[in-house]
Order: C-alpha cells, then structure tokens, then sequence
C-alpha cells in the first residue's frame, strides 16, 4: 500500500522535475499559505460534500435513515481517492515539483512509529471518557438540553446512518468495511491535512506548535461534527504532531488508520448496541473518569518521549519550534 501511494504521487512527480523549481508561470508562488489552504480547502469541502452528494443521488441512494450500504460505501471510497485526494495532489503541484516534500515521504525511525501508534493506542480511554462525559453533562442541564435538541437529532441520525455504513455481518464484509472507513481516509486525510494543509501552514507559521493546532483544528471544522470537534482537535493535533516531527506522513497513516480500525473492530465484534450511551452512576462513572485520567497522563508521557526522539533534523529550533 505504502508502494502504491508513492508511485502514485510520481506519476505527479516525474524525474525530469525532481529538482525543487517552482512551476513556470505559476502566480501560486507567492500566494499566502494561509490563502491557498482555504481556497483549496474550500473546493475540495464542495467537490466532496456536493458532487459526491449528487453521485449518491444519482446512484438511488435517497434514504438517510435506511441507505443503500453497498452503494453508499463505494461513493464514499470513491469520493476521498477522487474528490480529495487526486484535487490535493493537484493543488499541491501547482505549487511545486517536489511533492515528496510536500507530502514528507520519507521513511520514519521504528522507534518513533512505535511511540506514535502506542499514543493512539493510550488515548482512547481519554477520548472515550471525554465523549461520555460530554454527554451527560449535556444531558444534564435542561436549557441547554432543549436548545441544542434539535441540531443534535439531526447529527445523531447522521451517526445512526454512519453506524450502519460500518456494522459489518461477516468477515468478508468486515474487510471491505475497513477499507472504506480505515485504509482510505488514512491515507486520502492524511495527504490532504498532515500533507499540504500542514506544509504550506509550517511555510507561514512562526512556531511549528501553531501550523500543528491549526491545521488540528481545520481537520475537526472539516469534519462537520460539532459534537465531537474537542476529540478531532486533539486527534488532530496528536496526528499533525507525529507527522511533522518524523518528518513522516507514514506515520500519520499509520496513526490515523489504527484510530478508524479501533472502531470497525469493536462495532464488528459487539455489535450497534454497544455503541449506545450507558448510563453510568457510582463506581462505574468514577472507573470511567480515572481511566480517562490515567490515559491522558500516559499520553501525555509518550508525547514527551516522542519530542525527544524527533529527528534531528528537526532539532535545536531549526524548524520554527
């Protein structure tokens, strides 16, 4: 798979343009970072949302309640290879020649792939808890209730549909499942946020800590959850952090691929019902805040471990740190 994105960004990236020149009579030069990556963000947001809206309604995926599985996971495949990862590249080579810099696609230390993936690995208890509590505390306030009722049964139908997109029946189709809801948007997200969203912010950021929030928090509008836009910052930004200090997308894949898998697995093996959200009192909500606590703390332990393992090209402020 690795082999296959890298070919596929050469076919971009021809040998006669592997120096760094920019290319002739492009005005994106010296267009602002910050510009470009709002604009590009913008039509690829239309391409996806819309005309990957109009390609269900014309396959006869009408139903949001009910959707037509099969087609609706091939729509959704489809639309992240064609509808942004192919308009990323694209953009990106506008720009520049040298995308295997734009995109980072170099091999990472072991080490810090290990770190990375046992971060994803400990923050899920965090996120989990933090979801939860979210919940109740929603819940739990009646005028706020009343007043986000309305938006929040509009999402909540949005993720009973999603729900259904990824509850797999079998082995085979818990395969394909993963390939749509893991393998693609970690790879197709990744190119487009902790590649050319994140390269052109570093361009124009002073510190390398604000190119990585940002594009954290360009990564969680994007997704249009409001609900859940506190996870997706800091999942984001933990994304965006191990990419940038491996000089790495492989990493972010890799990351981004286990997080979305976590996931497909737990709806595969314990069913839609599972997913529901308890009602927690007593030991149960105070196991549920501790474990959220300990994971944080250790996640925060790897993500010290990790700075200090970066590469060392990255060190002693070279990179805007």
């Amino acid at each position: 798979m690795l082999n296959l994105n890298y070919q596929l960004l050469q076919e971009f990236n021809p040998e006669e343009h592997k120096d760094t020149q920019e290319p002739s009579g492009s005005f994106l030069k010296n267009l602002n970072p910050y510009v470009y990556v709002i604009i590009v963000l913008a039509v690829i947001f239309f391409l996806y949302q819309f005309i990957g809206g109009a390609l269900a309604l014309a396959a006869g995926d009408f139903d949001v309640e009910n959707p037509n599985v099969r087609i609706t996971r091939i729509i959704l495949a489809f639309g992240q290879y064609m509808l942004i990862l192919a308009p990323t590249i694209f953009f990106a080579r506008f720009q520049t020649f040298d995308l295997k810099s734009v995109f980072r696609l170099n091999y990472p230390k072991p080490a810090l792939i290990f770190l990375a993936v046992l971060g994803i690995v400990l923050i899920q208890p965090f996120l989990q808890g933090y979801v939860y509590l979210q919940e109740q505390a929603l819940n739990g306030i009646p005028f706020v209730k009343e007043t986000i009722k309305p938006v929040k049964d509009v999402f909540d139908l949005f993720e009973k549909t999603t729900l259904k997109i990824v509850h797999a029946h079998s082995a085979v189709e818990f395969i394909v499942v993963v390939f749509v809801i893991a393998v693609t948007p970690a790879i197709c997200e990744e190119a487009l946020f902790r590649g050319f969203v994140l390269t052109n912010l570093a361009k124009a950021a002073k510190k390398a800590g604000s190119a990585i929030f940002l594009s954290a928090f360009l990564f969680s509008i994007y997704h249009f959850q409001p609900f859940n836009i506190v996870p997706l910052i800091i999942l984001g930004w933990y994304l965006g952090f191990v990419v940038y200090y491996a000089n790495s997308i492989w990493v972010g894949i890799i990351c981004h691929f286990l997080n979305n898998f976590f996931a497909s697995y737990a709806l595969y093996i314990y069913g839609k019902d599972e997913f529901e959200t308890p009602n927690l009192t007593g030991d149960g909500l105070m196991n549920t805040i501790i474990a959220a606590l300990i994971s944080l703390a250790l996640f925060a332990s790897t993500i010290i471990l990790y700075y200090r393992l970066r590469e060392n090209g990255l060190r002693g402020g070279a990179a805007g740190e």
